[in-house]
C-alpha cells in the first residue's frame, strides 16, 4: 500500500546518522525484486523538485544520481525543447522509455524521472516491477514559481495562463500519478528535508525485510 507522509508542515524529523542500505545484486530478469533492493525513482510534476531533491537523496545514500531527460539530451545532443520542436512529444516518449530502461540497469541508483514520464502505460509498467517509486508533489502556484522560465517548458510555454495549465496538467495526470509506493509534498520542505524523509523510509524497507529474513 502506498505510503503518504504529507503532514501539512512540510517539517520532518532528521535522520541521527548518514542512511546507507547495505546493496544486493538485482534477481534475474522476470522476477521482481523487493523494492528494498530496487533503484529509487522520483516521479512527479515539473517543478516539485525531482532533481534537487534527487541529489540530495543520492549523497545521503551513496547512490549515484541520474536524470532522464539528461540522459535523453545528452543521447542527442539537444535540449528537451528542441526535439519536442523538431521531433513532436511522442518521439521523445520513445526516447524517454529508453533512457527510464537504461537507469534502471543499476540498484543503487537514484533517478530523477520526467514530469510526463508515468503518461506511457509502458513506463509505469516498467516502475511498477523494477523500481521504488516515489512520487513528490507541490502546489501549482509552487510549480510556476519553480518553472520559470516558462519559454524553455514545452508544455507550458505559449499558454496565456500557465497557471491554468499547470493546474488543468494536474488533474488530467492526477489517474496516472496515483501509482507510487510513497508520497511527500514539497510545496513548503527544503530538498534537503525531503530527501532525509525519504533517506528514512528506504531504510526502513531493508529493516523490514531483514526482519522478515529471520
Amino acid at each position: 500500500m502506498p505510503v503518504n507522509t504529507d503532514d501539512g508542515r512540510g517539517g520532518g524529523m532528521r535522520p541521527h546518522a548518514p542512511l546507507r542500505p547495505s546493496l544486493a545484486t538485482l534477481p534475474v530478469t522476470g522476477v521482481e525484486p523487493p523494492l528494498a533492493r530496487r533503484p529509487i525513482v522520483l516521479i512527479g510534476f515539473m517543478g516539485v523538485g525531482k532533481s534537487a531533491v534527487g541529489k540530495r537523496l543520492a549523497r545521503l545514500l551513496g547512490y549515484e544520481f541520474v536524470d532522464t531527460d539528461l540522459m535523453v539530451e545528452q543521447v542527442e545532443g539537444k535540449t528537451i525543447a528542441a526535439i519536442f520542436a523538431d521531433e513532436g512529444e511522442e518521439r521523445f516518449r520513445e526516447m524517454e522509455t529508453a533512457a527510464l530502461r537504461e537507469a534502471l540497469q543499476q540498484p543503487a541508483r537514484v533517478v530523477s524521472a520526467g514530469g510526463g514520464i508515468t503518461t506511457r502505460e509502458e513506463n509505469r509498467r516498467i516502475l511498477a516491477g523494477s523500481a521504488a517509486v516515489v512520487l513528490l508533489t507541490a502546489r501549482p502556484e509552487v510549480v510556476l514559481m519553480r518553472v520559470r522560465p516558462i519559454e524553455k517548458r514545452p508544455m507550458l510555454a505559449g499558454w496565456p495562463d500557465p497557471l491554468e495549465r499547470i493546474r488543468s496538467l494536474m488533474q488530467e495526470r492526477a489517474p496516472i500519478y496515483s501509482e507510487y509506493h510513497c508520497r511527500f509534498d514539497t510545496s513548503h520542505c527544503p530538498p534537503r528535508v525531503t530527501a532525509e524523509k525519504i533517506a528514512r523510509w528506504y531504510a526502513s524497507l531493508h529493516t523490514e525485510e531483514s526482519d522478515a529474513r529471520r
